[in-house]
Order: structure tokens, then sequence, then C-alpha cells
């Protein structure tokens, strides 16, 4: 089965709070620090999402200690190319060719793109 890396906002604020910790803690330990960030979660609730990531092998868990097992930049490069096979064939100019399409692509981003692919040439 194949396993999408898609988070929930509940998820990526428990990662935010593991990538900042940078060591694994406790889960109850975890809890503490969820309720500082204003989530007055349940153990159930939290155990749950930490299910959901450990599933996606984003974190690991062992006995009472959680740890990120994916690096915030590791994260977003597997959900990259995930959008980039869902939603793009698999091609980086068919997403490109979409950027194109936005307003919001600025003159400043074109300029690091053509940046980018240049460094693709040179490879």
């Amino acid at each position: 089965m194949k396993v999408n890396h898609k988070i929930t906002e509940s998820e990526r604020l428990v990662m935010e709070v593991l990538w900042e910790r940078g060591d694994a803690v406790q889960t109850r330990e975890l809890l503490e620090l969820m309720k500082e960030k204003g989530k007055n979660w349940k153990r159930q609730t939290l155990n749950t999402l930490l299910f959901r990531l450990e599933e996606k092998a984003i974190v690991s868990r062992t006995r009472a200690y959680v740890k990120y097992a994916m690096s915030r930049e590791e994260l977003l490069q597997v959900q990259t190319q995930e959008i980039l096979e869902e939603g793009y064939d698999g091609k980086p100019a068919n997403f490109l060719a979409a950027l194109v399409g936005s307003s919001k692509v600025t003159k400043e981003d074109a300029d690091r793109l053509e940046a980018v692919l240049e460094e693709i040439r040179k490879r």
C-alpha cells in the first residue's frame, strides 16, 4: 500500500514541537508541551495523532518516547514528490507550466527558478 504523507494541522503542530525539541521526548511530556501551545488534548488524542504519524513513517516511537523520523525538509521533499506524481504525471515541466499560469510568480521567483534550472543542467 502506498503511504500518503499529507498531514493534518494537528499532526503538523505535533511535528513542529518535535522538530523544535530535536531529541526524543516522553509522550506525557509531549502532552504538556502541546498544552503550552494551547492544545488541551487528552492522552488518547495525542496517541491517535502519533499513531497516524508513525504509520506514515514521520515519527518513531519506542516505549513511552517519541522522536521525529523525518526532518521538516525531508517531509516537504516527500510531500512535494507526491504532489508531482499525483497531480503532474511525475513531470516537473508540467508542474512548472502550472506555475507559469499563476499570477503569484514574481520576478524574483522566476529568477530563482531559472537559477535552479541552471543548476540542474550542470549536473
